[in-house]
């Protein structure tokens, strides 16, 4: 069975102001293709929330996700928040960084549902 750092990914999310919402998607794609260039195998994708069409939902709310194929370990993590202390500050939210493995991995056995 793999171990719960060959299955790690890392989950980041923040708000973007809407005005800074075309600059923003730049900054983080430009920011994407370099870790995946400094961390070969490293997968990232952006994600909104899906706060439907409504003009009353505020700043949108998106995603960062990063998967390696052997897990994102301490080494992928730290050259990830290494790159992104060249986001400019004032163009997204406080970033909130989370880490995730397959439910049943964390607890070292497959998870069992209750018939």
């Amino acid at each position: 069975m793999p171990t719960s750092a060959g299955q790690r990914a890392l989950f980041v999310y923040y708000r973007v102001p809407r005005a800074h919402c075309a600059e923003a998607l730049q900054a983080i794609t430009n920011l994407q293709l370099v870790v995946a260039q400094r961390c070969p195998g490293m997968q990232a994708r952006l994600w909104q929330r899906d706060d439907g069409a409504s003009p009353s939902a505020g700043d949108p709310t998106w995603m960062e996700v990063y998967e390696h194929p052997q897990g994102v370990d301490a080494q992928r993590e730290q050259c990830l928040l290494a790159l992104v202390q060249d986001l400019p500050h004032d163009l997204i939210g406080v970033r909130h960084l989370e880490a995730f493995v397959p439910l049943g991995v964390a607890a070292g056995h497959p998870f069992k549902p209750e018939a």
